[in-house]
């Protein structure tokens, strides 16, 4: 068996080759921060009331304004229209051009006529097709809550397939599902057909995503913080994208057409994609390995030797380790491994949660939706750049560590200023502002969750260690959607519960080690050397040695 990264030593471990790789795989990462973010804008909130025939008919009331059919038909509650009912005298009795039907003092009723929606900014939306406000506004949380379900299980699924027919293979299969249910998507008739694709489309995007993370660093080596962190600049772009393409096309499904077929270039550079010689390795096709490796070596234009295969070379006692299988059991069978997982467990919860609150949450800001959804994602992309600069520099724990406070108190500070402003603009925008540095902070953590968690654990049960982390991450994305819904009734709540979450996961996340320069463990008695602060080394036999941390 060899050890791939002493052969990144000879060819490089980011040369031109491997940067041609990185970034025509990032294309990945583009579909999937379009389909994440998608319901943002598909599934947009506009102003709506209960339908009103004949006075919505404009051939019979021509000079009925918007306004003065509200003040006619819709409660005013609470300094707000109740468009969930309306004033509940008999429709059928108004006959044009008289209005004496108008009786603004009978009992209010729900909805009988279904609902009249707002147009000036969205054209047609999930919310217009299947009426899914008031009382059926939680389907729309169902809707979203199912589609981070499927993210978790394209995860699982799709995660064991790329350890079984390969990365290459499974990048391929998973974009040609996210195409195919995309498409279908964007053309479903019935509401929960509709839940059903976006499910696989979560699934399948997901699946690219998360697997062409694994690839890029994989084949990276030492450069894997810099590779690593800017899968998720790739994903932020289609984050912004989402703008563009909502402003354009204001009508769901040509919304999500066009998305969708964000992942089509892929297939065009599927041929020029090899592999991971990683993964050939780590399952016993060396030879294969290799003939990839030397492609790696030509297109850096350098040499790998027999002298250099054999100092790549496992012992016999390591090599034992890490054919064994492995579950993600093991990641709780000792002591610190155990502390570790459930630490890191709460911390992709928290993250995922805060995400995907506060980008789903970008109509409710003041402001513009369109532009807050591309600050929002210019935010995230700023983020990934300081986590470029600085995590080589101050460590993966001190930056885990800032980021989440940061983004826990800028929850905390958004929401009281929000609170606070009435209707005062200047306040609405200091507001807004934190909740865009609390993108930024969220950002960072989603940029150092990723690498500090395969820095944390061994070779052996990495993939599995990344698989828990994405489950735990789930649970997060699927509950916010519910804590968004909170606001209706206690609008400071959401982000309080946020902001709360955050600064307890940045003060827990001072017991992990720090990974910053060290050699990734390779086997679990390695990694509880580690845990324990001491630091596992070999020398040029592969031996393994044992030294004291400095930390």
């Amino acid at each position: 068996m060899i050890e791939f990264d002493i052969i990144l030593d000879k060819v490089g471990h980011c040369g031109p080759y491997q940067m041609f790789l990185v970034f025509f795989l990032y294309m990945l990462g583009i579909p999937a921060g379009l389909h994440n973010i998608a319901s943002v804008f598909f599934a947009a909130s506009v102003p709506f009331r209960c339908h009103v025939p004949p006075l919505d008919d404009r051939s019979l009331y021509p000079n009925l304004t918007e306004s003065e059919i509200l003040n006619y038909t819709t409660p005013y509650i609470d300094d707000e229209y109740n468009g969930c009912k309306r004033y509940g005298y008999n429709l059928s009795s108004c006959q044009a051009p008289n209005l004496s039907c108008v009786n603004k003092d009978a009992s209010s009723i729900k909805c009988d006529n279904g609902y009249h929606f707002e147009t000036s900014v969205f054209s047609y939306t999930t919310n217009m097709q299947w009426s899914l406000v008031c009382d059926q506004k939680l389907l729309g949380a169902i809707a979203t809550s199912l589609f981070f379900a499927g993210m978790w299980a394209g995860a699982i699924i799709f995660g064991n397939l790329a350890d079984y027919i390969g990365r290459r293979n499974t990048m391929l299969v998973s974009s040609i599902g996210c195409v195919i249910s995309g498409i279908s998507v964007a053309f479903a008739p019935w509401f929960w057909l509709f839940v059903v694709l976006r499910f696989f489309v979560a699934a399948f995007s997901h699946a690219s995503y998360l697997i062409m993370f694994v690839y890029v660093v994989e084949i990276t080596g030492k450069k894997r913080t810099i590779s690593g962190v800017h899968v998720h600049t790739s994903f932020a772009i289609g984050y912004i994208l989402n703008s563009l393409v909502a402003y354009l096309l204001r009508d769901w499904r040509y919304f999500y057409l066009v998305i969708t077929l964000t992942q089509t270039p892929y297939f065009l550079i599927y041929f020029l994609i090899p592999d991971s010689p990683r993964w050939h390795f780590s399952n016993g096709r060396d030879a294969k390995g290799k003939t990839i490796s030397e492609k790696f070596a030509k297109h850096n234009r350098r040499l790998i030797t027999e002298k250099d295969w054999d100092e790549a070379q496992v012992s016999k006692t390591d090599e034992r380790l890490l054919n064994r299988t492995y579950t993600s059991l093991d990641l709780f069978k000792t002591k610190k491994m155990r502390l570790i997982t459930f630490n890191c467990m709460f911390q992709w919860l928290v993250i995922s949660m805060v995400y995907y609150g506060l980008s789903l949450n970008a109509g409710a800001l003041a402001g513009n939706i369109f532009v807050n959804n591309a600050v929002n994602g210019l935010m995230e992309i700023m983020a990934y750049f300081i986590v470029q600069l600085t995590m080589d520099r101050f460590g993966r724990r001190n930056l885990l560590i800032a980021f989440m406070e940061l983004q826990g108190l800028a929850c905390i500070f958004s929401t009281v200023f929000t609170e606070v402003a009435g209707d005062n603009q200047a306040l609405q925008a200091v507001g807004v502002a934190f909740a865009f540095i609390g993108k930024v902070g969220v950002g960072g953590t989603f940029g150092v969750i990723f690498n500090y968690t395969a820095e944390l654990y061994p070779t052996v049960i990495r993939g599995n260690a990344l698989g828990v982390g994405s489950m735990a991450a789930r649970v997060g994305s699927i509950a916010s959607p519910y804590i968004i819904l909170l606001q209706d009734y206690i609008s400071w709540l959401p982000t309080t519960i946020f902001g709360v979450l955050s600064i307890a996961a940045g003060i827990l996340a001072t017991f992990f080690p720090e990974t910053m320069k060290q050699t990734m463990p390779q086997t679990i008695p390695e990694a509880e050397l580690f845990y324990k602060k001491k630091y596992a080394k070999r020398d040029k036999n592969a031996q393994l040695t044992v030294e004291l941390a400095d930390d």
